[in-house]
């Protein structure tokens, strides 16, 4: 009964990142810094968590230096599971984007217009995502949120909620983005739930949190990456 109320407790902290991100979108504030206020719950709430909860220490509450290294099995297969994932998000790009009449001139004016970035600020960012953010999401999503869950109500809810909320995340991020229909977003949202799930279960394995993050940085290097010539900024 405990885990099960510290549980409802995680899943309300858990809401503050959608809530902050909804009312950005809702008044209409522009700007990478404004759009990405939402994530600094996304840090702090874990961090403040493992210090109080956990008892954890120094660097520590940032991230749990404190579990063993990965293998070279599990670093190989992290790797795997990245390749995996980005070819098949490119590849689905490029496949349906016709189908769904995506146009990458009006997906980059969007962008343009709500998060203000030029070239070199579009490379800054991904360089950002796949370096801090992708270990930001694994220390929210995964070591905190799919571990609380986990213990409370089980592995399947850990995994299944977790994911759910990291794809659900996505959404928010590319709602009302001209190119952005209903469609594109449900697949992008089951896409990451589906990544979201692989990392977790990568997680159980000895090692598993920081070859999840070697996985998911990778991903966003590569899909992002590709991303931006797609898009016509270099």
């Amino acid at each position: 009964m405990k885990n099960q109320r510290r549980s409802l407790v995680v899943l309300f902290l858990a809401s503050l990142p959608f809530v902050t991100k909804g009312i950005v979108l809702w008044i209409g504030i522009t700007g990478y810094a404004a759009q990405s206020l939402y994530k600094i719950l996304q840090l702090c709430i874990p961090v403040l968590w493992r210090r109080k909860m956990l008892h954890a220490r120094g660097w520590n509450t940032l991230w749990p230096i404190d579990e063993m290294w990965p293998c070279r099995e599990v670093i190989l297969l992290a790797i795997s599971i990245a390749l995996v994932f980005s070819v098949s998000a490119i590849g689905a790009m490029k496949i349906l984007a016709p189908f769904f009449s995506v146009d990458p001139a009006l997906i980059r004016a969007g962008m343009d217009a709500r998060f203000s970035v030029t070239p070199l600020g579009a490379l800054c960012v991904v360089l950002f995502l796949s370096c801090i953010n992708s270990a930001i999401e694994e220390l929210h999503f995964r070591a905190w949120l799919d571990r609380e869950i986990s213990r409370a109500w089980g592995t399947t809810f850990g995994v299944s909620i977790s994911a759910l909320a990291f794809g659900g995340m996505h959404v928010l991020i590319f709602w009302g983005l001209p190119g952005f229909t209903l469609p594109i977003l449900l697949l992008i949202a089951l896409g990451l739930a589906i990544a979201g799930a692989a990392w977790s279960m990568l997680m159980r394995l000895p090692g598993g949190i920081h070859a999840a993050f070697l996985s998911h940085a990778l991903s966003d290097a590569l899909v992002l990456g590709w991303g931006l010539l797609w898009l016509g900024y270099f």
